[in-house]
């Protein structure tokens, strides 16, 4: 059976996509399940394509089921107009919605343009809906689906959860090959998506991963991880394990098997500060990988905002590993949550932690209650607004306390506050350098660098985040609002 997969093109209202345009690995992976079925799967990424083209494409290929990922709150509208257009295009083919914010909140996605929305792991649940379609059953057979009947939606039962991820087959990169140049992460290209591990044991308020996977955490073996990263033709790796080395024996022993193989990458992972204070010999083990680049959530800069958050974490955790990170010569990002509850006084001690800290590669996210989250059951009826685009953690969709003008100038200052500080610390001369090297080593395009500094003026600006407030509320991305080709 001829199975599609669509990821829905660039929106939202500053179109964040645009810094990190990363491939869509849940479709990689789930289609990675199908073909050995048997399945003839194809991926048409729509941000590359252009709507009308891959549409076109879509249709010409005829598929009998298709997959549409909604990953991100921010993504809803897209979705839905783009399963509204399928509709149109191939009124036969059955129409199931993915994805981690499908997921925590499937009963938004109950449209008539939608025949199912997928709960959980894709792997386990896709298989099974193609199967029955083929042999022409029905699909309440398969579970973990929200499935659209005459008189509504039934939900199937809970999907079942693979827990030997070993046993997963390979992901199906072969049909994003053609893609693959386009994707990156701020300067580094092509890039590529590499899962480790699912799930978080760690609960923090305003995440959904600990929920998607119902607090479990599962572990691909360093064996399959070396097997996987030798199909990864692209020399950058971004990890997308919530959090990387929970298991410090596996950390260890993925990096012997990584260096035996002869694999070098430039790694960019996420992990938290208190396993690079407890084992911060794991640093110098992956650095022996290749190049190494640190995403770290610090989420704030004192034990009560850690708290507020449940990060079971503390801030000296924070410092004393942005200390070893140092030391060891391994570049890092950290990211703050900036509450609408701050008065001037929060934004202050965090300028003041940044400037002492040297941290000038730091960003910034509005505390936002996503669907699906502790801080969504706790704070969703302070929301101040319907419009999903704005669940960008970048605006406020809960009251300041701070007048929302005076919150924004503020929240533009901590990103006028590290630009100014990255120059004052490396250079205007020593940045330009260096982007220049990126660019003659194909590293980078020019237009992604134009992209960057241009976000960066954005950002700095009040204005950017205000104009948002005053939007009306859309019910479909205006880029697929078309009703035909």
């Amino acid at each position: 059976m001829r199975i599609a997969f669509l990821k829905p093109p660039i929106g939202g209202i500053l179109g964040l996509e645009m810094l990190t345009f990363v491939e869509p690995l849940g479709p990689v992976c789930v289609a990675g399940a199908l073909e050995p079925e048997g399945h003839e799967c194809r991926i048409f990424d729509l941000r590359i394509d252009g709507v009308e083209e891959g549409l076109a494409a879509c249709r010409a290929f005829s598929p009998r089921l298709i997959g549409l990922q909604c990953n991100f709150t921010t993504e809803r509208y897209r979705t839905l107009g783009l399963s509204r257009r399928l509709r149109e295009l191939l009124p036969e083919a059955f129409i199931v919605v993915g994805g981690h914010d499908a997921s925590r909140e499937p009963d938004w996605f109950h449209d008539a343009s939608i025949d199912a929305i997928a709960i959980g792991d894709g792997e386990e649940v896709m298989p099974p809906l193609a199967a029955l379609l083929e042999a022409g059953e029905d699909p309440a057979q398969a579970t973990g689906l929200h499935l659209r009947r005459d008189d509504g939606f039934e939900f199937t039962g809970p999907p079942p959860a693979r827990s030997d991820l070993d046993s997963l087959p390979l992901p199906a990169r072969h049909l994003i090959s053609h893609y693959a140049p386009h994707y990156y992460i701020n300067f580094r290209r092509p890039l590529a998506l590499f899962e480790t591990a699912r799930g978080c044991p760690f609960k923090c308020n305003f995440c959904s991963v600990w929920k998607f996977h119902e607090s479990t955490f599962r572990e691909k073996s360093p064996e399959r991880v070396v097997a996987e990263l030798k199909t990864i033709d692209a020399p950058n790796v971004f990890i997308t394990d919530d959090i990387f080395w929970m298991n410090v024996k596996r950390g260890e022993e993925m990096a012997r098997q990584i260096k035996a193989a002869g694999i070098r990458k430039y790694f960019t992972v996420q992990t938290r500060t208190d396993i690079i204070c407890k084992f911060p010999h794991l640093i110098e083990m992956w650095k022996e990988c290749g190049d190494l680049a640190i995403f770290l959530g610090l989420e704030a800069v004192t034990d009560e905002g850690l708290d507020l958050v449940n990060k079971k974490n503390t801030a000296a955790n924070n410092e004393q590993a942005i200390e070893i990170l140092k030391e060891l010569g391994v570049g890092f990002t950290p990211n703050f949550i900036v509450d609408p509850a701050w008065d001037r006084e929060d934004f202050v001690r965090l300028k003041e932690w940044i400037t002492r800290t040297g941290a000038y590669n730091s960003g910034f996210s509005v505390l936002t209650p996503l669907p699906g989250t502790d801080l969504w059951e706790a704070a969703s009826r302070n929301v101040t607004t319907d419009n999903w685009e704005m669940f960008d953690i970048i605006h406020a969709v809960i009251p300041t306390t701070l007048p929302l003008e005076e919150f924004y100038d503020e929240y533009a200052g901590l990103w006028r506050h590290v630009l100014d500080l990255r120059f004052q610390i490396k250079g205007k001369t020593k940045t330009y350098v260096q982007l220049a090297a990126a660019l003659a080593l194909g590293r980078v395009k020019w237009s992604s660098i134009q992209k960057g500094m241009n976000m960066a003026k954005v950002f700095s600006r009040p204005e950017t985040f205000l104009a948002a407030h005053d939007r009306p509320t859309p019910t479909v991305s205006p880029s697929l609002s078309a009703t035909g080709l």
